[in-house]
């Protein structure tokens, strides 16, 4: 009696002799956050060929490749010698027509107090009047002449557009410059944009607005930040690609042209099957598959995976929500051996 009692003891003990101790997790299904890896290059929101305003011989040049230089600093003269020879004949035209509307003013005034009196004709009064108007328009005339020399004579100095650095100075001193030939590139790092072409599949999946983690070549592990700015909705036939243009944060650092590569967040408002990737087991063949509980064994289950985040992995076939899967002590077990679940530690 005491040797069956004794057995019967120790049965359960030798049930679970060979089980396996493991801890499992089961499987879940919730959004994750996709990415997609994109490179482009650092741009600047504003870059200009600076070219010259008039025809010229370049007499001085004050900036050089490297200066940074603020709005309307002065980059470049040419020769403005006639130029200036001109507006000081016309000063002179000026002059000149200012004392004859003077002169013409004085002796419309003395008609009309003579009038007054009797003792003016009317229709002389009229011809000083219509000489005065002849003054007046002449000095109209002159003022205009001298604004438009003087606008000819500010072009002979070829001022910065806007706030930059010099990125380029493409002529010397005593070269004849034309109009509209480059001389300078200014480049103003005041608003960088970085330039990505994304597959036009996922043209919907792009949030304007979304901040986006990028690091550039040279310095993966610097993250920098940027932002979703626009999405040109216009696909390059021959790429089938759209552009996507990000704003970078103005205090980065980063330079023009500068090759970056962006980690892209998607809109995905589908939900994914996802287990912890310490469940996953890899082949030598490529393939993958998991443990999953099956009354109290381990049963290999083949599957297909997609995304990784954050400690999980997306599966994208071979397993339900609501099954158990190993994530501890997987990595000796045997299809079909007992399983004894025990808690995390």
């Amino acid at each position: 009696m005491k040797s069956v009692c004794l057995i019967l003891f120790l049965l359960p003990f030798y049930l679970f002799a060979d089980a396996a101790n493991v801890v499992v997790a089961e499987v879940k299904q919730q959004k994750l956050q996709r990415t997609l890896s994109l490179t482009g290059s650092i741009s600047a929101a504003q870059h200009a060929e600076v070219s010259s305003l008039t025809d010229g011989v370049v007499t001085t040049i004050l900036a050089e490749t490297g200066d940074i230089v603020t709005a309307q600093t002065v980059l470049l003269g040419l020769d403005a010698a006639l130029i200036n020879a001109e507006l000081k004949s016309l000063e002179a035209a000026l002059e000149r027509a200012q004392v004859e509307r003077n002169n013409a003013l004085r002796l419309v005034n003395e008609a009309k107090s003579l009038s007054k009196q009797k003792l003016f004709a009317q229709t002389e009064l009229a011809e000083r009047n219509t000489r005065l108007k002849l003054a007046e328009a002449s000095l109209l005339e002159a003022r205009a002449n001298i604004t438009y020399q003087q606008e000819l004579l500010n072009r002979h100095q070829l001022r910065a557009p806007f706030s930059g650095v010099i990125a380029k100075r493409t002529v010397d001193l005593g070269e004849w410059v034309t109009r509209g030939q480059t001389v300078f590139e200014l480049v103003s790092e005041a608003t960088l944009w970085l330039d990505l072409q994304v597959p036009q599949e996922y043209f919907q999946l792009v949030k304007v607005g979304s901040a986006v983690n990028f690091n550039v070549a040279g310095d993966t592990s610097l993250v920098h930040q940027a932002k979703v700015l626009a999405k040109l909705p216009v696909v390059d036939q021959a790429s089938r690609t759209f552009l996507l243009r990000l704003v970078v944060a103005t205090d980065s650092g980063l330079r023009v042209g500068a090759s970056a590569t962006a980690q892209l967040p998607l809109v995905d408002a589908q939900q994914s099957v996802v287990i912890p990737n310490d469940a996953v087991l890899r082949h030598p063949d490529g393939g993958f598959s998991v443990f999953v509980v099956d009354n109290g064994k381990a049963k290999r289950q083949h599957i297909k995976v997609g995304s990784r985040l954050n400690g999980y992995i997306e599966v994208t076939s071979g397993l339900q929500v609501g099954e158990q899967v190993v994530v501890e002590g997987n990595e000796l077990l045997q299809a079909d051996q007992l399983l004894n679940i025990v808690p995390r530690l």
